[in-house]
């Protein structure tokens, strides 16, 4: 993927965050709350002390390792399962998408930061051989990067340069991006990377006694991530990658090197104060921006190029919807009827005998009443299930957007783990 050189967009940042930051300050006004990225290290922290970001529980995003997984826990679960004693886990958070079920983390939370800026993840090789570039990878070498994780022009988000050295280049040669760039060497444009800079005992959720990180409600095996480590300034650093070609990035000269964020819908019900408060039913990821009714893109090994990066909203259901509840999940059905934010209905029985009943497990519908008869069912129910569905059936003032974006890797999608 071409870009324009990364000088430029990473100096445009600090004009648009200083300016957001100071905008009050210079009226005379208190100043504005500064711009703040949450990097999964202080994410963590957050869930280890049951402190909340921009409103929301750091525990629903990580739990902390022996302490129960949420998904697999009371109200969703009689039981409990605990997460492994070893690491710390990246909650697997269960979604749909296209209509179809997903999964996703969030890793990092960028708080009142407009944009995210893809950044260079420099790879040495001792020749460039496009239709493989990791062909001739110099033995031992690790990627050279340039952007600490405290800092506001940090970025999980890189694009991929492959640098070509002599053969005989000693592996910590280029331990620094400034001497990469001092050394005038050729470099080849790549694909995209996710990989936020990370501890390297936490990856995505895992229960006690389980080989891999599974999607809650169904059981199926998601995508995971893999540890590494990297040349800071120098210094090794640790990170964790989500694998490639899962986000794009804007092209044209005036935004160039900006990532494409994703619409993501999370359900919500009307509080005691009359604010939305959201309802803990699994998400809906979108493939664009709020309003942009663009078409999923994959790649050609059917990754997702969406979703990495989201933008949350809160999404205000009527009361008269309501979530595909099995009869499994009694305690679920008792505490949404108490809350009284949605409508319960009891699922047929010959419905939860379908071999594809899972599928639709929390699964909200604009008319519950369908999932009373077998006959009409699924294609009577009115979905809430993709972004297109959510757009058109509720209405523009229900949809509240929050001033965070998300590193949110997609796990699982039409019907396949994504990731490591």
């Amino acid at each position: 993927m071409a870009s324009t050189p990364f000088t430029l967009p990473r100096l445009a940042l600090v004009p648009g965050l200083l300016l957001l930051a100071a905008a009050c300050s210079s009226s005379g006004q208190p100043s504005a709350p500064a711009p703040h990225v949450w990097t999964l290290r202080q994410v963590r922290e957050s869930s280890l002390f049951e402190g909340t970001i921009a409103g929301f529980p750091a525990s629903e995003w990580i739990t902390p390792r022996g302490h129960p997984l949420p998904q697999w826990s009371p109200p969703f679960h009689d039981t409990q399962l605990l997460q492994t004693e070893d690491l710390d886990g990246l909650n697997v958070l269960p979604a749909f998408s296209e209509g179809q079920p997903a999964a996703f983390s969030v890793a990092e939370i960028w708080e009142r930061v407009p944009e995210v800026w893809v950044q260079p993840w420099y790879v040495l090789v001792t020749a460039y051989e496009p239709s493989n570039p990791s062909a001739y990878r110099l033995k031992d070498s690790i990627p050279v990067v340039d952007v600490e994780e405290e800092s506001l022009f940090y970025s999980p988000f890189w694009e991929t340069l492959y640098v070509v050295v002599p053969e005989d280049t000693p592996p910590d040669r280029y331990t620094s991006a400034t001497a990469i760039l001092s050394a005038g060497l050729p470099m080849h444009h790549g694909g995209a990377l996710l990989a936020p800079l990370a501890p390297k005992d936490v990856l995505p959720a895992t229960a006690e006694g389980s080989t891999g990180p599974v999607r809650p409600l169904t059981g199926e095996a998601v995508g995971t991530a893999r540890q590494g480590d990297a040349w800071l300034h120098g210094q090794q650093i640790s990170y964790l990658t989500f694998g490639s070609s899962n986000f794009t990035w804007n092209t044209e000269a005036s935004s160039s090197g900006i990532v494409d964020e994703t619409a993501l819908y999370l359900f919500a019900g009307t509080g005691p104060d009359g604010s939305l408060t959201p309802l803990g039913l699994p998400a809906v990821v979108g493939t664009g921006p709020r309003g942009a009714n663009r078409a999923a893109r994959v790649s050609a090994s059917g990754v997702p190029q969406f979703g990495a990066l989201t933008r949350p909203h809160l999404a205000l259901l009527p009361t008269s919807a309501g979530p595909f509840i099995p009869s499994t999940m009694g305690l679920l059905k008792d505490t949404l009827r108490a809350q009284g934010s949605v409508t319960v209905v009891d699922v047929h029985l010959d419905i939860e005998a379908r071999p594809d009943a899972s599928d639709y497990a929390l699964r909200v519908a604009l008319n519950p009443d369908c999932f009373k008869d077998p006959a009409k069912f699924p294609a009577a129910c009115r979905w809430l299930d993709s972004q297109a569905a959510v757009e058109t059936n509720l209405a523009p003032s229900s949809l509240q957007p929050q001033d965070v974006l998300f590193t949110s890797p997609v796990l699982f999608y039409d019907g396949k783990k994504v990731g490591r």
